[in-house]
């Protein structure tokens, strides 16, 4: 807690208006209530290497108090100590949740928070392994995200599926590339062998890409948030996402598993999922 204590005793600040303001009153958002849902599976691995956490989930008292909050971070296959820097992201990560200070910059100290965990990790495990995560923060109606990696956080609303996040992989990159062709080809990206390579990674020297929220993005009564490693957001379909997500959060997750598991991919991955209803 001491590394975190320090980080935001130093930033301690007012934010610009448009960062931090309070939400304003609205029916539709007003004394929103959260149900929760969590589902994971080894797939086709030998081990379990993704980690997940939910804080103040079952606690409306705390939500109102300090927020609710969750995670999930999908160690890195084929590296050393996969589930070991997994649990220690999500470990530091709560830290990092119950140490934000309200009356400061909130995405400032996402981000900050995240490059700091992620340099805690790489001199623990010496570089040897990595990490993504997607994490959320929701507090008086409204919602903060931060995420490194490939693992997914959506929105269900108004009959659609949106990401939030962007994925921190080359195929990005590969995007841009096209868009510079006199001929735009989506799948000459799409199918490029290093397309799914990551960019970015909790545990790499020197974090510099990190996605997250400039504002508090207000939340909806029949709002539904899924966050999700990429045994899940890889493999299933938006209509399929859309499908799960709308049901109640336990059955929702129930479903996605038994969709991912119909696939019958022969190197499925690990899969976590945390879908958060709101009411």
């Amino acid at each position: 807690m001491g590394l975190f204590d320090g980080l935001f005793r130093r930033s301690r600040r007012t934010t610009e208006p448009q960062v931090t303001a309070q939400l304003p009153d609205h029916p539709q958002r007003r004394g929103l209530t959260f149900q929760v849902g969590n589902i994971q599976g080894v797939g086709g691995r030998e081990r379990q290497e993704d980690s997940f956490a939910l804080l103040h989930a079952a606690d409306a008292g705390e939500i109102a108090r300090r927020g609710l909050f969750a995670v999930v971070a999908d160690g890195m296959g084929g590296l050393e100590d996969g589930k070991q820097i997994s649990e220690g992201a999500v470990d530091t990560l709560l830290q990092l949740f119950q140490a934000l200070n309200d009356e400061g910059d909130i995405p400032r100290q996402l981000k900050e928070g995240i490059c700091a965990v992620s340099d805690g990790l790489f001199q623990r495990f010496a570089g040897r392994s990595g990490t993504t995560v997607v994490a959320v923060r929701i507090f008086q109606d409204g919602l903060h995200w931060v995420s490194v990696g490939d693992s997914a956080i959506y929105l269900m609303r108004g009959g659609g599926v949106f990401q939030l996040n962007q994925e921190h992989t080359y195929l990005n990159q590969l995007y841009a590339r096209e868009l510079e062709q006199e001929r735009i080809d989506k799948s000459r990206a799409e199918q490029d062998e290093d397309a799914r390579r990551l960019t970015a990674f909790v545990g790499m020297p020197q974090l510099e890409q990190v996605d997250y929220s400039l504002r508090p993005l207000p939340l909806q009564a029949g709002d539904r948030i899924l966050l999700c490693s990429d045994g899940i957001s890889g493999v299933l379909s938006p209509p399929e996402l859309m499908e799960a997500m709308a049901l109640e959060p336990d059955r929702g997750c129930s479903l996605l598993e038994s969709m991912v598991l119909e696939k019958n991919l022969p190197e499925q991955d690990n899969y976590t999922g945390i879908i958060i209803s709101c009411s």
